[in-house]
């Protein structure tokens, strides 16, 4: 089996975007879907998304694979992952090399005729989810959401509040008088506290007994990191925004800062670059939580990635439902007992709507 051709669309939705705190502007999303083909006639398939209205992963693409990818055999993905995180390692470069690794595990899934959690080992067959908030500019928006959540079958609920430490501190206490001492809680402040700020609300969030408190600071700040774990009692959960690559995350291990490891897996590295990452927070007896906040493929890819994790307990679903379905015949759905259960369907079990893609594509390349 060898790889024959490699094609990107690049497409600006209707109504993606998002703001994730008080302080930041409104941002436009763009997503990217590769489709990578064979000699034989299976197709991998992955999504990248990113800020503005940037072209950069079909160029990033274009950079490596023109003279790397094609002909190679697809079944050579640790290969081919060491040539592109060797060769590509900016921001931009390690969305486009973790689309195509997950692209390539779609493939091989597909042509082995299993779903993709099953041919990376299996373990579990159902995650339970946890609903996963973008920001709103009022406290009652968040109680509303979590009503609605609940009554979907949601048991847990993740807030992306605003950002300041004691309007979120504020919004903390009033979702966790209306939700109750039963509903699990978490809040991603999506690194905007400075060190004095998250320690505040930490304090608070240790009264309220929140599940875990994810991006309270800067991810690089190791030291910070460090002594928020040691002196607050809510996990933290630390490393979402390390896109470089999986070598940061061994740095937040080897000096505990952090109880839990966030990743994303379409910014750093793919699948092969989650289950390095999971090794090793399972080497540490941590766990991984995986961030899931995207489209359909990269909700998917990490689905089968947690499935398959022996160390990873929660799915993280956007809420509301539908935002980021654009270009999909099916989608990740959650069930009334607030779980998402394994997909069937080989590969990433997922199928994208190449017509709609087609329809709505501002730049389409092909190479081969």
């Amino acid at each position: 089996m060898r790889i024959t051709e490699v094609e990107t669309y690049l497409v600006r939705p209707d109504g993606y975007s998002f703001k994730w705190g008080e302080k930041q502007p409104v941002v436009p999303i763009a997503l990217t879907f590769i489709r990578v083909k064979t000699d034989v006639g299976v197709e991998g398939h992955a999504t990248a998304w990113l800020p503005g209205s940037h072209s950069e992963v079909g160029e990033m693409v274009e950079l490596f694979f023109r003279h790397n990818l094609i002909g190679r055999d697809p079944l050579d993905r640790e290969a081919i992952w060491q040539e592109m995180t060797a060769t590509i390692n900016n921001t931009m470069g390690t969305k486009a090399t973790s689309a195509v690794d997950t692209a390539l595990w779609d493939l091989a899934a597909k042509a082995a005729d299993l779903p993709l959690y099953k041919y990376l080992g299996g373990h579990q067959d159902s995650k339970p989810a946890y609903a996963s908030t973008t920001h709103y500019n009022d406290i009652e928006s968040y109680l509303r959401l979590a009503d609605e959540s609940i009554a979907l079958g949601y048991q847990a609920y993740k807030l992306h509040p605003f950002g300041v430490p004691d309007k979120d501190i504020d919004l903390v206490r009033a979702v966790r008088e209306h939700v109750g001492p039963d509903i699990r809680l978490m809040i991603d402040p999506v690194n905007h506290y400075d060190f004095n700020g998250a320690m505040r609300v930490g304090r608070v969030l240790d009264e309220l007994d929140f599940y875990w408190y994810e991006a309270p600071i800067r991810d690089e700040d190791i030291a910070g990191l460090r002594r928020l774990t040691a002196e607050l009692s809510t996990p933290i959960a630390a490393g979402e925004s390390l896109v470089r690559g999986i070598w940061d995350y061994a740095n937040l291990l080897r000096n505990d800062a952090g109880d839990i490891i966030r990743t994303i897996g379409d910014a750093m590295g793919g699948i092969t670059g989650l289950r390095k990452v999971g090794a090793m927070c399972e080497a540490f007896n941590r766990q991984i939580e995986t961030h899931s906040y995207g489209p359909t493929l990269v909700q998917a890819a990490h689905l089968h990635f947690m499935l398959s994790a022996p160390n990873s307990e929660y799915y993280e679903q956007a809420v509301p439902g539908g935002m980021l379905d654009f270009g999909m015949k099916d989608v990740i759905t959650v069930g009334p007992d607030g779980r998402v259960q394994a997909p069937t369907k080989p590969g990433l079990g997922y199928e994208v709507d190449w017509d709609a893609v087609d329809n709505a594509t501002e730049v389409h390349k092909t190479w081969n």
